[in-house]
């Protein structure tokens, strides 16, 4: 015959359990299941918005000693007037706020990668800052020129490798001297035309896109109207360009020259 429970015994067991039960019905609703992902991120346009001053902007995280500035560059090392209301300048996102960058968070994310600039001096300028701030998290960087780049560097301590590669338009172009086949130019007081192929891309990155994880092109050079002073651009595509296009944009680059 099973031996009975003293009822005191019972009594105690009867309420722990409904105290217990009473306790995980309180704490269940904080409690969150490990496998939720999290919430996305909101979605932000980077590029819709304006320059503001930031008076408690700090000073870039670099210093005048850093080795991939152009010593003519360098205004920090030449003491260029102004840099106080410069380095106070920020872009600010219409509908969000960009953090400043973090070197070692960057690097960090883009281990292992190459990164590539492919553009006019406006990438370059961009470059010659990135390297700089970059450097902040590997001290070790060191000068890079290879695969026909202008400049760069690769920080071994993340094996991250990021350098510029100088083409001012993208595509192929060549100049050629005011000759009599081109009568379309004569009379503007021209010297001759540079010649564009705007479906070929520029040998100086048309063979590197397999060696970068990352390309970043500008087009500055596009919207220039002083980069090519008296002369006329001439744009040729090889047959989506028909000759009355081609001419108008020649008239309408000699004529804001």
């Amino acid at each position: 015959m099973a031996t009975k429970l003293p009822s005191t015994l019972l009594t105690w067991l009867i309420i722990s359990t409904c105290a217990l039960t009473i306790l995980y019905s309180k704490l269940l609703p904080y409690s969150k299941p490990s496998s939720s992902p999290p919430p996305p991120p909101v979605p932000c346009n980077l590029f819709a918005g304006k320059w503001v001053i930031d008076p408690n902007r700090r000073r870039p995280i670099y210093d005048e000693t850093c080795p991939f500035h152009r010593n003519a560059w360098n205004c920090l090392r030449n003491q260029r007037d102004n840099m106080d209301l410069i380095n106070s300048w920020k872009w600010a996102p219409a509908d969000c706020e960009l953090n400043e960058i973090d070197p070692v968070e960057f690097m960090g994310v883009m281990r292992d990668k190459r990164i590539g600039f492919v553009g006019d001096s406006l990438n370059e300028n961009f470059v010659v800052s990135l390297l700089c701030i970059l450097r902040v998290a590997d001290t070790a960087a060191k000068k890079w020129k290879r695969k026909g780049a202008w400049r760069g560097a690769y920080f071994p301590k993340f094996n991250v490798t990021v350098a510029y590669h100088r083409a001012v338009l993208l595509a192929k172009y060549e100049w050629q001297p005011n000759q009599s086949e081109i009568s379309i130019v004569e009379g503007y007081g021209v010297k001759g035309v540079h010649r564009v192929d705007v479906d070929v891309p520029a040998k100086e990155w048309a063979d590197i896109g397999g060696f970068y994880d990352v390309l970043v092109f500008n087009t500055g050079h596009w919207l220039c109207v002083v980069c090519f002073k008296r002369l006329a651009l001439f744009v040729l595509s090889a047959s989506s360009l028909d000759v009355e296009v081609i001419h108008l944009v020649m008239l309408l680059q000699i004529y804001i020259q």
